[in-house]
Formats: structure tokens, C-alpha cells, sequence
């Protein structure tokens, strides 16, 4: 298991949206120039737990999903 793949799994164990919102932004930004599919599922995961945690950083991410034709 890969550094990332820990940290996502302990900021799920300890109910962290917050760390989950960064990690998963992080990832979905690192991966999104070579591979949209995949940066939008992270960025995807990142909105979700945003709004589970009233973060108003989830309308930045809906923003990006919106451009990304991934959100409506």
C-alpha cells in the first residue's frame, strides 16, 4: 500500500472529512493533466466529503467538476 492509500484509509477509519477533502483534492489535482478520468474520481470523492462536512470549498470542486463536464 502506497503513502496515499494509508493516509486515505486512516482519515476514513478516524472519520476525518476534512483530511479527506485535502487528500483526496491533492490526488485528483496530481493526476488530472494525464488522466481526467481519474483526477475527476478523486475530485469527486474530495466534493462529496466536502459537503458532508459543510466546507465551503466544496463549491470550488463543483466548479472544476462543472468545467469537467462532470457535474451538471
Amino acid at each position: 500500500m502506497n503513502t496515499l492509500d494509508e493516509a486515505l484509509l486512516a482519515a476514513h477509519l478516524a472519520g476525518d472529512n476534512e483530511t479527506l477533502v485535502g487528500l483526496y483534492r491533492a490526488a485528483g489535482e496530481a493526476v488530472l493533466a494525464r488522466d481526467e478520468v481519474q483526477g475527476c474520481f478523486y475530485l469527486t470523492h474530495a466534493y462529496v466529503f466536502a459537503l458532508e462536512a459543510g466546507m465551503a470549498e466544496a463549491e470550488e470542486l463543483r466548479a472544476v467538476l462543472v468545467a469537467r463536464g462532470r457535474e451538471a
